[in-house]
């Protein structure tokens, strides 16, 4: 028996779980199927600041819906990597290689270092890393 797949997914896509956006629906699957342990959801810590920030920028979102929001996130137990020499040096060449940020090749480093694919919802970044065989559109 194969084990469970497993998917990095950034914070365009975890951000939908608890702010009404478009494809909400489709974010709202990985994490079904996650939380029913179908497939293990796996992201670097900088998920965890990510998602921080952007809830706090919603206008709708008041203090306690945004710590509501990052403990139901962390009670979800996703697989959190944190940051090694291997994924930083791959990150730099990453960022550099694409001509994107730090904070998005990270994800794209690890996905690439675990050799599975990335879902993201980032228009901006599909964009610029073309047709890159693990980044896939939600």
């Amino acid at each position: 028996m194969a084990g469970k797949e497993k998917i990095v997914i950034d914070a365009s896509v975890v951000t939908k779980w608890f702010s009404e956006e478009e494809n909400t629906e489709k974010a709202l699957e990985y994490k079904e199927r996650h939380v029913k342990g179908d497939i293990e959801l796996t992201a670097p810590a900088l998920l965890l600041y990510e998602v921080t920030n952007a809830l706090n920028y919603k206008p709708d979102f008041k203090e306690e819906d945004v710590k509501d929001s990052i403990n139901a996130l962390i009670d979800l137990s996703l697989s959190i990597k944190l940051p090694t020499k291997e994924v930083m040096e791959k990150t730099v060449f990453t960022a550099r290689k694409y001509n994107i940020s730090i904070y998005d090749a990270l994800y794209i480093a690890l996905a690439e270092i675990l050799n599975i694919i990335l879902i993201t919802a980032d228009e901006k970044l599909i964009e610029k890393v073309g047709k890159h065989p693990l980044v896939l559109r939600l």
